[in-house]
């Protein structure tokens, strides 16, 4: 995880363990799982998705005394880390993220540097990073990333159903068809 600034890594093991302490499950997604399904890049904030029902007040509460908020959105909530000066983003609902409560039966847990955190699976990911689709970011290397990484182990029955459900379709077939083109 070298590519994974220290400050992130430092603020990560933070967050996890005050999500822990309030007993607030989550789910890290963004570029920090692109890590482990697809390739080592850095990334200077960290995006996580409360599954437990939380009040924006009672996040911001946990937060207050090493978190500055602000930017207080309808769906997503920012914050700086005064510590590490890491951005924390935390998005306020699943399909805001691109998830749903199937993904949750598939988070995997890593290690990072000692942290155990939750993320989505490779498919449940790929939607994620679809789902966002930014204009000047890496989300488009990052889901060819994961399919060429990944392309013997996803689940493309499932991949395909939950691009559906996200009206994520027609781009699944792009990204499909351009794999078969850059692995033939």
């Amino acid at each position: 995880m070298s590519y994974i600034p220290e400050q992130v890594k430092l603020c990560l093991r933070d967050l996890v363990e005050r999500f822990k302490r309030n007993r607030i499950k989550y789910v890290v997604v963004g570029a920090l799982p692109v890590h482990f399904y697809g390739r080592p890049r850095t990334s200077a904030d960290i995006d996580i998705v409360p599954i437990s029902h939380i009040s924006r007040e009672k996040l911001k509460a946990i937060l207050a005394d090493r978190y500055t908020l602000y930017y207080n959105g309808k769906i997503v909530m920012r914050f700086i880390d005064s510590v590490t000066r890491v951005g924390v983003d935390i998005l306020l609902s699943l399909s805001t993220a691109g998830l749903s409560r199937k993904s949750l039966k598939r988070l995997r847990r890593v290690d990072i540097d000692g942290a155990q955190i939750n993320i989505p699976c490779p498919e449940d990911y790929i939607i994620t990073k679809l789902k966002a689709r930014r204009p000047d970011t890496f989300d488009f290397a990052d889901v060819m990333s994961v399919l060429l990484n990944m392309r013997e182990q996803i689940d493309w029955k499932y991949l395909t159903n939950r691009a559906k459900e996200e009206g994520l379709a027609h781009l699944i077939k792009y990204y499909r068809d351009g794999l078969k083109w850059k692995t033939s």
